[in-house]
């Protein structure tokens, strides 16, 4: 196991390891083992060695099919239940889901066109100024909501995490992405009521002052097409994306009441609650609404993405 995995996601070595065994069910080319940053290390190696003997005598672990004959993504999406108590378990199922869906074009293609007539899923749907995000299917109950995320021209490194954890799969573009090191605990004392006055970087929580400098990169690697990787909520990191960069994001139910997002030229930081938490002003801020979702729904189609 990954020493990092716990804390903020998987290490190029298990990425390595889930597309090898990918590759050892057939679903992926084996070249794409090659395009991987950790290919070539000696550990590598010996994984694919003895997965292959493994394989070869007829035992080890082998990726779950589909359970049903015929079945499609969202017929399985439609039964299934992840618990993200168990972490290690719920990245392994949403990186499967994600990676399956990503290379089923016309399911991924449904589920966008069917937004535009299930309008509890349109009011989710939200537009930001670092990526617009389309809400694909819903069923926090079960452990999962399904988003398609379009990043926009703007480009910044503004150190984040998230209020769940989560699973994302690169469908095109790319980004440079870096897990950082945070020295304390921004949520130790628990919920604060004041943070919801902060929640612009127009209007950043002045009680930060210093925070930044406790914040150093961790880990800073390429994410491109076919990178997959599941985060913890604990986990602060940055997408410096490139444009025209869409992934697929699995994520589970709140675990935390806000999340914090830094400007790190500016060494400010704000907040981030969910939508029952925030001001009608900042709902109408950010609602994509139907014009805006047709036209990136048209962005998609252009890029190949569905």
């Amino acid at each position: 196991m990954s020493p990092t995995r716990d804390l903020v996601g998987t290490s190029d070595l298990d990425i390595f390891a889930d597309t090898l065994a990918d590759v050892a069910a057939g679903r992926r080319p084996a070249d794409e083992l090659d395009r991987l940053p950790a290919a070539g290390s000696p550990l590598a190696l010996r994984l694919r060695r003895a997965y292959g003997e493994t394989l070869a005598a007829g035992g080890g672990p082998q990726p779950e099919p589909l359970p049903h004959q015929g079945e499609t993504v969202i017929d399985y999406l439609d039964r299934l239940t992840v618990d993200w108590s168990d972490f290690e378990r719920a990245g392994e199922i949403t990186r499967d889901v994600v990676h399956r869906l990503a290379d089923d074009k016309e399911s991924l293609r449904k589920l966008v066109y069917d937004v535009e007539h299930k309008p509890e899923l349109l009011a989710m749907c939200e537009r930001h100024q670092l990526l617009d995000y389309i809400v694909l299917y819903d069923a926090l109950d079960r452990g999962i909501r399904l988003r398609l995320h379009i990043s926009t021209e703007d480009h910044f490194d503004r150190p984040h995490d998230h209020r769940f954890s989560f699973s994302s799969r690169i469908v095109a573009g790319g980004y440079t992405h870096t897990w950082y090191h945070f020295d304390g605990d921004l949520y130790a004392e628990g919920p604060d009521p004041e943070a919801r006055r902060y929640l612009s970087r127009h209007n950043p929580d002045p009680r930060a002052e210093g925070v930044q400098e406790r914040l150093t990169p961790h880990i800073v690697r390429r994410e491109e097409p076919g990178s997959c990787y599941t985060l913890h909520h604990s986990a602060l990191h940055t997408t410096f994306t490139t444009p025209d960069t869409v992934s697929l994001f699995l994520r589970g139910p709140v675990e935390k009441d806000r999340s914090v997002i830094m400007d790190k030229a500016e060494g400010t930081l704000w907040w981030r609650f969910g939508r029952q938490d925030e001001p009608e002003e900042r709902r109408r801020q950010k609602a994509m609404g139907l014009d805006a979702y047709r036209e990136i729904r048209e962005r998609l189609e252009k890029l190949g993405v569905i």
